[in-house]
């Protein structure tokens, strides 16, 4: 059985969603393009506190087609709180971008958040089929015909590395510009949420040793379509449970009012403050939660190890 929050949590995400879904499909026409959501309500962890990131994906010809304003009326609407103007959500994302530009100059930090999110965290609000084309496109992109039934999708792990890291050092120079806002929320997600989110992605890679390239593929699609804690349930099943209750006890912490607003109060210069000190070493125990899963399922000569290493 879930925790209590974790589980309220995913049935207000589930319910919201379908309203999306509904609302999006009453008045958007046309299959050249999808619109996803990622987020706390791609993770399945949203709350009446929780804004919506969402985006929508086409083809950089097909731009002209896509109902941009529409679509953010329309979700506008169902939601309280609305993605930062100029940030990497709310805007046209072409597949070409998304799917094709990995590394090098041109993958920018809001690429590199958009194909990661799209990837590890995300639901489809309008055209299913277009989604999954395209997150399997993305897939076979990282799953190339060389890869060998030993190796693991390595290429992902890199990636999905070199997101966590780049969020990391982001949020600390942030931090000593002083231009993070509600430092500690911020500061507990990246603890949490981008922690979960990381750990998913690199157990789903794991999970693809011993298959070829085509049983890899299949292997990411299966799992990543999973919400990440479902993703954690169904590798771990019940040893996932205490890494889950510290979880819960996080989200449950952001979903009270009153606890988020003493929270956005304090700042770096306030790290022992007890209530986030509670919750900061909690992250601790989470982490080692997570190690002692990765340990257990996977022996030590196991390809993750080496990839995680060097």
């Amino acid at each position: 059985m879930l925790p209590a929050c974790i589980a309220q949590n995913q049935e207000y995400s589930a319910r919201h969603l379908g309203n999306m879904r509904q609302a999006l499909a009453a008045h958007l026409h046309g299959s050249a393009f999808c619109v996803v959501v990622t987020g706390s309500f791609g993770r399945h962890e949203a709350s009446d506190q929780s804004d919506l990131d969402y985006f929508l994906i086409g083809r950089e010809a097909d731009r002209d087609l896509a109902p941009y304003s529409a679509v953010g009326d329309i979700l506008g609407a169902m939601v309280a709180k609305k993605p930062a103007v100029g940030g990497p959500f709310s805007a046209y994302v072409p597949a070409e971008e998304l799917v094709n530009r990995i590394g090098l100059d041109g993958d920018t930090n809001s690429i590199t958040t958009r194909r990661l999110l799209f990837l590890l965290e995300c639901e489809w609000l309008y055209n299913e089929p277009a989604k999954r084309a395209f997150f399997d496109e993305l897939i076979a992109n990282y799953v190339t015909e060389n890869v060998t039934r030993e190796s693991i999708a390595r290429f992902l792990v890199n990636d999905v590395i070199r997101y966590y890291r780049t969020i990391s050092v982001d949020f600390e120079i942030k931090t000593r510009e002083g231009r993070a806002k509600a430092w500690a929320p911020r500061r507990l997600k990246l603890v949490f949420s981008r922690k979960m989110l990381y750990f998913g992605g690199i157990i789903a890679a794991a999970e693809t040793a011993g298959f070829d390239y085509v049983g890899k593929r299949a292997k990411l699609s299966e799992l990543l379509q999973l919400p990440p804690i479902t993703r954690l349930q169904t590798v771990f099943g019940d040893r996932s449970l205490p890494a889950l209750e510290l979880y819960d006890h996080f989200l449950s912490r952001l979903n009270d009012p009153e606890i988020r607003q003493r929270l956005e109060k304090i700042d770096q210069n306030d790290r022992n403050h007890p209530e986030l000190r509670k919750l900061l070493d909690d992250g601790k125990q989470f982490s080692r939660e997570l190690i002692s899963l990765l340990n257990h399922r996977y022996s030590a000569d196991h390809p993750i190890h080496e990839a995680l290493l060097m």
